[in-house]
């Protein structure tokens, strides 16, 4: 019996911490959001919540107002109604002109937090030094939830504001009824029975949204699969046009039946809750009339009633709504703490801390028994690499898909940093290394590569920030690249906007674009290193030979900077040229030597070399 009565006692304490903590991270939720509107807009928002509090204050002005009518009629004195009404006109008159000014206020803080949230998430996403968290599907959902909800700091504000209307409003109408009869006061109590029901299916509305989110989701991917033109063909190739409009069609169908009975469960709500109002503000009217006929109230006091219990009534109602509100701006702002909080792995060292990044390899890049496995997973992709890399030479990295070669380019880069082991560069940590200072001296070319809508001459210079402008440079990067052969071709050149997303917009071939994107890699004039991962898969083996032989050709030129230029291709016939070949296979180093050294070998390069040759 008694360990029964601890073990109650046990739980019953678990689940108040429970809901302690629960109750905290809604109130970090809300005043981190709220924090965020007022910091886009703050002038605006304190005036809006000024504005709420009059507002809110208004209905029982006007059943004072109303109050003062009657009785002056009532008491055979027109003038002095009718001077209550000139002022009662002169304060309507005033609250529109009041309302007029907070919808001009409130449609600009929407915009306003709206764009403060994007410009967050663009912060988070883009100014973490690595890319461990964009490609974690957790990360992605809830970017994708608060995205599509940037309007969420403005609901929050908005909550806010409702809350303080009802609490004006409730308050002064309480005091009010008060005047009337005490009794009156507890009005408020008598109808909440009916809020309780209210909040508990606005609670359930929103759960029943959630559940249905990801098939909506789905249905949004099926709309546009079928409507963009990125898949265009191969929708039509494989006649899925009519398989995807059925999927659409069963999955907006259950969607849309759940939204009906939701509907209809909240219309019963209501009609039960709307009862227990009627009935309440039947028994005032009822009250206040029965005092009014003992003499006890007069007839202002029942209109007086009338309007503030309807008003008192309504705020209610309000507030139940309000408070399931906060329910969902607590469930899409705890994504948006966690995306805040979120710690990616790669960190960086203070500028006072950490080393700066060489002008040029001296002494070579090391890797020194690193091993890396992605995060969120648990299988390594690279295991006791082991690889030094000398100044100024031209290494290739080869291999079969997965084996680890993009891996490596991407711990050189120091988008991910080694679960084991280490990467030096001239005897340094890059861990250790200013991070800016070490991307600023790298050129690279990726093989996912980005399509950038802007104009031709921005679409190569962003490669190199400070000479965005300076055309020579960006022509200069173009011609080397073989992009200059495109560029000629468009009809503003330089100017031309790129991509069909804006109009006057050129589209390019897959190639094309790919030749913009390695003149973007080729505008930093004299890297340290030097990264072409795979950027010429739409190029033919002739323009891809071409292109490796430019870079390499580039990094003999800049004997003095000793750059690395790192290889990545599938094509013997291109990495042929490099210093050093380095075979990747299964996340190890497997072979590393010449062409010819490694062909003399007999092993795994010399086996693909000829099975590719043999092709030809």
């Amino acid at each position: 019996m008694n360990r029964a009565t601890g073990d109650d006692r046990t739980g019953q304490d678990r689940s108040k911490r429970h809901q302690s903590g629960t109750f905290g991270r809604v109130l970090r939720v809300y005043r981190v959001i709220l924090g965020l509107a007022f910091e886009a807009a703050r002038g605006r928002a304190v005036a809006l919540f000024a504005c709420a509090g009059l507002f809110g204050m208004f209905g029982a002005v006007t059943g004072l107002i109303t109050k003062f009518v009657v009785d002056a009629l009532s008491s055979g004195n027109p003038g002095r109604a009718m001077g209550i009404g000139v002022v009662y006109l002169l304060l309507v008159g005033a609250g529109a002109l009041i309302d007029d000014v907070a919808s001009l206020l409130q449609s600009d803080l929407a915009e306003q937090t709206s764009q403060a949230v994007e410009q967050k998430l663009m912060a988070v996403s883009s100014a973490a030094a690595g890319l461990e968290h964009l490609e974690r599907p957790e990360f992605a959902d809830k970017v994708k939830l608060v995205k599509d909800r940037s309007f969420i700091p403005y609901f929050a504000f908005t909550n806010l504001n409702g809350f303080a209307s009802i609490f004006f409003g409730l308050a002064a109408a309480i005091v009010l009824l008060g005047f009337v009869h005490p009794v009156l006061i507890l009005l408020p109590v008598v109808v909440a029975p009916g809020v309780v029901i209210q909040f508990r299916n606005y609670r359930k509305h929103f759960a029943r949204h959630d559940a249905t989110a990801p098939d909506e989701r789905l249905a949004k991917h099926y709309l546009e699969l079928a409507t963009e033109p990125a898949a265009a063909k191969e929708i039509r190739l494989f006649g899925l046009g009519a398989h995807l409009i059925e999927r659409h069609r069963v999955l907006t169908n259950a969607y849309n039946g759940m939204l009906f009975r939701d509907q209809l469960h909240r219309a019963w709500a209501g009609v039960a809750a709307g009862g227990l109002y009627g009935a309440g503000l039947a028994g005032a009217i009822g009250f206040v009339g029965w005092l009014a006929i003992d003499g006890r109230a007069s007839l202002g006091d029942v209109a007086l009633v009338v309007q503030v219990a309807r008003m008192a009534i309504g705020q209610v109602q309000s507030a139940a709504r309000q408070a399931a509100w906060l329910a969902e701006l607590s469930f899409v702002g705890e994504r948006y703490l966690w995306l805040l909080d979120y710690r990616p792995t790669v960190t960086v060292k203070p500028p006072g801390e950490a080393v700066p990044a060489p002008d040029r390899i001296a002494g070579g890049i090391s890797f020194e028994h690193v091993s890396f496995t992605y995060p969120g997973t648990t299988e390594p992709v690279l295991t006791d690499v082991s690889l030094f890399l000398p100044p100024g030479t031209t290494v290739a990295l080869v291999g079969e898909n997965g084996a680890g070669k993009t891996s490596l380019v991407k711990l050189l880069c120091r988008f991910y940093d080694p679960t084991d082991g280490r990467i030096t560069v001239d005897g340094i940590d890059l861990r250790d290394m200013d991070l800016d200072g070490w991307r600023s001296r790298t050129g690279a070319a990726f093989q996912d590569f980005v399509h950038f809508q802007l104009v031709a001459s921005e679409a190569v210079g962003v490669g190199d920030l400070p000479a965005i402008d300076d055309l020579a440079r960006v022509g200069t990067s173009a011609q080397q690249a073989g992009a200059d052969r495109v560029i000629d071709r468009l009809p503003a050149g330089l100017s031309t906007q790129l991509g069909r997303w804006f109009e006057g917009g050129v589209e390019l071939s897959e190639g094309e674009w790919q030749r913009v994107a390695l003149a973007r890699g080729l505008m930093r004039p004299a890297p340290a290193l030097l990264v072409l991962d795979e950027p010429t898969a739409s190029l033919d083996p002739r323009a891809e030979h071409e292109v490796f032989a430019t870079f390499a050709a580039m990094a003999r030129r800049k004997a003095g900077d000793s750059p690395v230029t790192i290889l990545v291709s599938h094509r013997f016939s291109t990495v042929r040229m490099a210093d050093v070949i380095v075979v990747v296979h299964d996340g190890r180093i497997e072979e590393l030597g010449s062409h010819d050294e490694l062909l003399a070998a007999g092993g795994r390069y010399a086996q693909l070399f000829r099975l590719q040759a043999s092709r030809y």
